[in-house]
């Protein structure tokens, strides 16, 4: 059975679960049962809450007397990597918000935040965090090494003189070795360092450090490993989500890259005006 109400009375909060299939990856029904019961009630968009508290909007459409989950559904499967045998439990309580958890193949919760990039493993660097986290290496603590005339020309071309300097990651993992490779990194562009979990290798999306005062509103970048090139599709901050994302065409960068999973990756803006990021891959220890 794919989905079940997991209460008969009409006193809410109500439960209800679906099990995911490879017919319902882009628009799933709601069990007929709560339709009759609630589907007067249900607000359009509904919000869908996770956990983590993060908020997904999804329209749902009437065929047949039958309730379907189908704008902004698809877009929530892609982003947390819902695929057959995945269970997703409802939590109705009469409100435009629907309470979700979503279990993996083996019953349990999955992390929510290794969908999105868990914040506090990309940490964005403030004054505030640093003092908060003893191993968090402030920027303004670290030496600042003017680099050869060339380098420093070029820097000079792609964002004026201050970044004629040695940078700091955007970001600060929270993993000893992505921490190592991001502090011994020189570069005097801007750059960010993301450690490649499981999840990351099957994931359409990679949040990134808001990178709005750097690139401005730029909606692509291309990212650049060896002699090959991907473009992909830059997601801005939304009331949604409240962070900057690669989006189309990160997967076939990290599937034709071959990432795995404890690899380092040092994201490099070597241009401004193209969004253009060298892709530096750590791999690995085995």
């Amino acid at each position: 059975m794919a989905s079940q109400i997991l209460r008969t009375d009409a006193t809410l909060p109500i439960f209800f679960f679906k099990v995911i299939l490879k017919t319902n990856l882009e628009r799933l029904k709601i069990p007929n049962k709560f339709t009759r019961k609630y589907g007067d009630g249900l607000p359009n968009p509904l919000l869908m809450k996770l956990s983590n508290g993060t908020e997904w909007e999804v329209k749902w459409a009437k065929h047949n007397r039958e309730v379907w989950l189908e704008k902004g559904w698809k877009e929530f499967v892609q982003h947390y990597s819902l695929d057959h045998g995945h269970l997703v439990c409802f939590k109705y309580e009469g409100t435009s918000q629907i309470h979700v958890i979503i279990l993996d193949q083996s019953a349990v919760e999955i992390d929510y935040f290794c969908g999105t990039d868990d914040e506090n493993d990309n940490l964005v660097q403030t004054e505030d965090t640093a003092d908060e986290n003893d191993n968090l290496v402030q920027t303004e603590d670290k030496p600042n090494m003017i680099l050869d005339e060339e380098t420093q020309q070029k820097a000079e071309q792609i964002g004026g003189e201050n970044y004629a300097q040695r940078t700091s990651s955007l970001n600060w993992p929270t993993q000893t070795r992505a921490r190592q490779i991001a502090s011994n990194f020189v570069s005097c562009n801007p750059f960010f360092t993301i450690f490649i979990k499981p999840c990351h290798e099957r994931q359409y999306r990679l949040c990134v450090p808001d990178l709005k005062d750097i690139i401005g509103s730029k909606k692509c970048a291309v990212l650049q490993l060896g002699e090959r090139s991907w473009k992909v599709k830059l997601l801005h901050s939304t009331k949604r989500f409240r962070q900057y994302r690669f989006g189309a065409g990160y997967y076939i960068f990290s599937s034709e890259s071959e990432l795995q999973s404890g690899d380092v990756c040092v994201f490099e803006l070597i241009s401004t005006k193209d969004c253009v990021f060298k892709v530096h891959v750590f791999k690995r220890d085995h």
